[in-house]
């Protein structure tokens, strides 16, 4: 298994023989301390809610489509009865 470590710029995971992130470019962390990260898991927990976020949307659309199929479905059904 390959190490990696977090790259302050982008967030991103890197492997640790990279001196530079090959997604931004920022120069790889070394030692760095703990408080030094505190922006870098900031940015990574963003864009994570943007992420869940935009499945949310995702996910509300397909249903609205669901539901929209399902009452043409059912209307279709009683007309025929």
């Amino acid at each position: 298994m390959q190490s990696v470590c977090v790259c302050h710029g982008c967030g991103r995971t890197i492997d640790t023989e990279f001196l530079y992130c090959p997604w931004c470019g920022e120069a790889r962390i070394r030692n760095a301390e703990p408080e030094a990260l505190e922006p870098v898991f900031t940015r990574l927990e963003q864009l994570q809610l943007r992420g869940r976020v935009k499945k949310l949307k995702q996910l509300d659309n397909i249903l609205a489509e669901l539901e929209k199929d399902l009452t043409t479905l059912a209307l279709s059904v009683e007309m025929h009865k």
